[in-house]
C-alpha cells in the first residue's frame, strides 16, 4: 500500500537551518550575508541547493569559513535571476546592459523563446506585486498570492516601483504577441527579445 505525500517548497527559515546544519557538519561557518547571497543564487529548490552547496564546500575545503566571495566565485546564477537583472537594466534605461545580459544567456545556449517567456512571466509577476503592494498588502500576503519566496518579495517591490502598471501590462501583451509571431514564422526568435529590451529601455 502507498500514500500521497506533498513535498512542498520550504520556507526561508527552514532552508537556512538546513544549509547551516550542512555547513556545520563540515566544520565551517558562513556569514549572514554569504548565506543570503547563496539563497538568492540558488532559489528554494532543495535539489539545486544541495548541488550548489556541494560545489561550495569542495571549493572551500581548505578553509574554515564560507564568504560572499566564495559564493560569487562558485555558485551558478539561476536564469530567473539573470532575467531579474535584465529587467532592472530595462527599468533603469541601461539598454546596452540589458542587451549584454541577453547575449550572455544566448552564449549559455538558452533558447530565445524561453527567455521571452520568462520575461513575460517576470513582467506579469511585477504587475501583480505592484497591485498588491499598492493595496497595502503585507509582504507575507504578497509572497503567498504570487508564489514568490519571502526573501525576494522586497526586491520585487522595489523593481515594480520603477515601472508603471500600464508599462508592465503592455510588456506582457507584447511578449505574447512576439511569441506568436516567432511561432508563426513572421519573426526570428533572437530578434523577439531584442525588440522587447530595446523598446522598454529607451530613454525618455
Amino acid at each position: 500500500s502507498g500514500r500521497a505525500v506533498e513535498f512542498a517548497r520550504q520556507e526561508e527559515a527552514v532552508l537556512k537551518r538546513w544549509i547551516l546544519g550542512q555547513i556545520k557538519k563540515e566544520g565551517k561557518q558562513i556569514s549572514a550575508g554569504a548565506l543570503q547571497l547563496f539563497l538568492q543564487r540558488t532559489g528554494n529548490d532543495m535539489e539545486n541547493i544541495a548541488s550548489e552547496l556541494e560545489k561550495l564546500l569542495c571549493y572551500t575545503m581548505t578553509g574554515d569559513a564560507v564568504t560572499t566571495a566564495d559564493v560569487e566565485a562558485v555558485c551558478t546564477v539561476l536564469i530567473t535571476n539573470r532575467i531579474f537583472e535584465m529587467i532592472n537594466a530595462v527599468a533603469d534605461k541601461r539598454q546596452k546592459e540589458a542587451l549584454r545580459l541577453y547575449y550572455d544567456l544566448l552564449m549559455l545556449k538558452e533558447p530565445p523563446l524561453k527567455i521571452l517567456s520568462l520575461l513575460a512571466r517576470q513582467f506579469n509577476l511585477l504587475m501583480q506585486v505592484k497591485q498588491l503592494a499598492g493595496s497595502g498588502a503585507a509582504l507575507a500576503v504578497i509572497a503567498e498570492k504570487t508564489g514568490l519566496h519571502g526573501f525576494v518579495v522586497r526586491k520585487y517591490i522595489v523593481q515594480a516601483g520603477k515601472l508603471s502598471e500600464k508599462t508592465l501590462r503592455n510588456a506582457v501583451e507584447e511578449c505574447i504577441e512576439l511569441e506568436n509571431a516567432v511561432k508563426s514564422g513572421r519573426l526570428k526568435d533572437v530578434m523577439s527579445v531584442e525588440l522587447v529590451l530595446m523598446k522598454y529601455s529607451q530613454a525618455g
